[in-house]
């Protein structure tokens, strides 16, 4: 199964027989297992003219029977479970001297990472076969997988198989916080772009609930890589007319694997639209563990002049560093040092002096986490370039210009 919803192809199919504790009564089991033989022979039918041998047949229970397509593109899935039922619907079988037709309840469901094990898989196909059944039967619907936001939050399992068919489908959503400017001389609106994972409840995972997983199963450069092309996706289509520049946060990964900066410099190179438009974060403390693939990273984004932003800067960091081996065009101090500028009046002026030489050299300050009208003031009198916060603007799923 997990091999399955890695390559998106196949699934399984239930037909479950309506009424079929009458039917049992009726038919006596005998009959009944004369009934199930003629499906059985149906099902094989056309399961064979579908995948040839690729798939399995087997009864499930007494009422049910379970087609499992080893291969087949989710398509073809589709597919053979109307075909199914289309043909279930219209047969007559003999059994015994009389002649029995029967209706279906039947449901089926696409091998999907958010089905965490068998089991989910299969009680997902009974509940919908048993739903429809109630309703009246003789009907097919597709079973999907149900990963409420309180079970993904609760379950690191259930997390991971959300965020990976997210990536596989490419079904991620985004949202964006606008950087508020504080010169009138701005010729941009900027915005930070977060990913966010759609539960099935319909409620938004922010990333912090799911980077620990995503760091744990190495799928960081994944999402590294869909950030990268939904904001080029973005900036080549709905937003090529807007002035707009976009902030994504990357992982370590950009900086330690050579072939990822490779990807990154041919992308760039073939989406010229990106030029000032887009800007790549990085935090500090991977930046300062890897410093050659820093450099190298500065050196792709100025020849494609796209911007670089080293984030979580503090009072503590190496600033000589700052404007040496990493120079960079925006700096985005910590949420802990903004908390703690606005509490110490002497930090403030400390902060003029670490930060003059960096402003000199024309890089650009962001003040974050910017959530009460005291946070506010105290970040107009650094002279920060922008501010950020829910003050300002929550994050949303549009760009308003």
């Amino acid at each position: 199964m997990a091999a399955g919803a890695e390559a998106g192809r196949g699934g399984v199919i239930l037909i479950r027989f309506d009424r079929g504790t009458l039917l049992r009564d009726q038919l006596g089991f005998t009959g009944l297992s004369t009934l199930i033989d003629g499906v059985v022979a149906q099902t094989n039918e056309l399961a064979s003219e579908l995948v040839g041998k690729d798939y399995d047949l087997v009864r499930f229970d007494w009422e049910c029977l379970l087609l499992v397509l080893r291969d087949a593109s989710a398509s073809l899935v589709k597919e053979a479970a109307e075909n199914l039922f289309s043909s279930l619907s219209d047969r007559i079988y003999d059994v015994g001297d009389d002649a029995v037709a029967v209706s279906v309840s039947l449901s089926f469901a696409h091998f999907d990472h958010r089905f965490r094990h068998e089991d989910e898989l299969l009680l997902a196909l009974i509940h919908r076969a048993e739903a429809i059944g109630m309703a009246g039967g003789n009907h097919m619907g597709e079973a999907r997988p149900g990963i409420s936001a309180d079970k993904a939050i609760s379950s690191a399992d259930h997390m991971l198989g959300l965020l990976m068919e997210s990536l596989r489908t490419d079904s991620l959503k985004v949202v964006f916080q606008p950087l508020l400017a504080t010169s009138p001389e701005a010729t941009s609106e900027s915005y930070q772009m977060f990913p966010r994972l759609v539960a099935g409840d319909g409620r938004l995972l922010p990333a912090a609930d799911f980077l620990p997983q995503a760091r744990e199963a190495a799928l960081l450069p994944v999402l590294d890589r869909w950030m990268i092309v939904h904001a080029s996706r973005l900036l080549r289509g709905p937003l090529r007319e807007k002035r707009v520049r976009l902030f994504i946060n990357q992982s370590e990964a950009l900086l330690v694997e050579a072939e990822r900066q490779d990807w990154l410099a041919r992308h760039l190179e073939s989406e010229p639209m990106l030029a000032g438009r887009l800007v790549l974060e990085i935090p500090l403390e991977d930046a300062m563990a890897h410093l050659s693939g820093t450099v190298g990273l500065i050196s792709i984004c100025r020849d494609h002049d796209v911007g670089f932003c080293l984030s979580h800067v503090n009072e503590q960091s190496r600033w000589q560093l700052l404007t040496e081996k990493l120079k960079s065009d925006f700096l985005r101090m910590s949420p802990g040092f903004v908390k703690r500028l606005t509490q110490d009046p002497d930090l403030e002026e400390r902060f003029f002096e670490l930060s003059k030489q960096v402003r000199e050299q024309g890089t650009r300050i962001i003040m974050p986490m910017i959530e009460d009208s005291k946070t506010a003031a105290s970040m107009w009198r650094t002279g920060a370039d922008y501010m950020q916060g829910n003050l300002i603007q929550a994050p949303e799923d549009t760009i308003a210009i």
